[in-house]
């Protein structure tokens, strides 16, 4: 069974302050979900990105381009919040798990990027990945980040990451 991840960008915010981070970024508000093959959703959740321009290019704080994506598993310094709230997701060499996206078929160079799918609610989290939020501010954040990627870890998990293709879509 195959299992298609669709990643919308909805709504580009400026001027976003993390209280704890003085640097001010724009973000990208988008919505995430998960389509069985019958096309019933099974999850679904917000995402929060730098703003555009999308690029391919290696260590940019920014998006990636839209189109279609493969997941892996791997460890990261990322996610230790969720790792410290969900102990499954702390792995025995010391590092957290996380989702890389990658796009070998088409890109394979792509890998330089190293781009994850972890636990963030602002701009300033991303550093050009994709952060998981329950809800939206409105304001170019999101919220509750560990919850969103505690359960679409478990969800992927569960139906096998190897089935599923992670599609961006512009907004």
């Amino acid at each position: 069974m195959t299992y298609k991840i669709i990643l919308q960008r909805k709504s580009e915010h400026k001027n976003i302050q993390k209280p704890t981070n003085p640097k001010i970024e724009d973000s990208t508000i988008g919505e995430l979900k998960v389509i069985n093959e019958d096309g019933s959703s099974l999850y679904k959740c917000f995402t929060c990105e730098n703003i555009g321009p999308s690029t391919d290019t290696p260590n940019q704080d920014k998006r990636i381009m839209p189109r279609t994506y493969s997941l892996e598993w791997t460890d990261s310094s990322k996610n230790a919040s969720l790792a410290h709230s969900y102990p499954q997701y702390k792995l025995p060499n010391g590092r957290n798990r996380a989702i890389w996206v990658t796009c070998d078929k088409e890109l394979p160079s792509f890998r330089n990027r190293r781009i994850l799918i972890h636990v963030g609610n602002y701009p300033q989290d991303t550093e050009g990945c994709i952060l998981l939020g329950k809800a939206h501010s409105g304001k170019g954040t999101i919220t509750g980040s560990v919850e969103a990627c505690k359960e679409f870890f478990d969800l992927l998990e569960k139906i096998g990451i190897e089935n599923c293709t992670l599609e961006i879509i512009e907004i």
